[in-house]
């Protein structure tokens, strides 16, 4: 019998931001870990920031990015199912001009919406109640991911990933 290695963590961490013409941004529900609503992104693994965040955006959703601003660089003690993932350094970016359609990974992406700045504070909401309701906190990221991961109630109407209510 074989058994699969998890991956090691890189620690880096990358997403970019991708804006319509009527100021609404894409965000994802991610399938996976880490349930909840999410910029496209994804880990550096030794690709460099920006050309991680390409690949992420294509990965995820099927867009290409032409022009991309870095707009963040930010540590966050956030895990991940990775071995060693209990840090971050996120770098997220700004898609100032992109191509494509917007298709989903069926892997990775359970839906995805274009959200207005309205739609984005009801995701970060939705968290905040969950936040409240389990005694959590924001400062306590490990234990906020851990909640939601084990959350059933969560995975099925999610709000804001909490690393990305941090980010934004």
């Amino acid at each position: 019998m074989e058994v699969k290695m998890s991956k090691k963590c890189d620690n880096t961490s990358v997403a970019i931001i991708v804006g319509d013409r009527a100021g609404k941004i894409l965000l994802i529900e991610r399938k996976k870990y880490n349930p909840g609503f999410a910029l496209p992104a994804g880990h550096e693994d030794g690709d460099g920031a920006e050309a991680a965040a390409k690949k992420e955006l294509f990965e995820e959703v099927g867009l290409n990015a032409l022009i991309m601003n870095l707009v963040l660089i930010k540590n966050l003690k956030n895990p991940c199912k990775r071995d060693g993932g209990n840090y971050h350094v996120w770098v997220v970016f700004v898609a100032q001009k992109w191509e494509g359609e917007v298709k989903k990974s069926d892997e990775e992406v359970k839906s995805f919406i274009w959200a207005d700045e309205k739609k984005v504070l009801d995701l970060a909401r939705k968290l905040e109640k969950f936040i409240e309701e389990n005694k959590l906190s924001t400062y306590d990221l490990p234990a906020l991911v851990k909640a939601t991961n084990e959350s059933e109630g969560w995975k099925k109407n999610p709000g804001l990933e909490p690393s990305m209510y941090v980010l934004f």
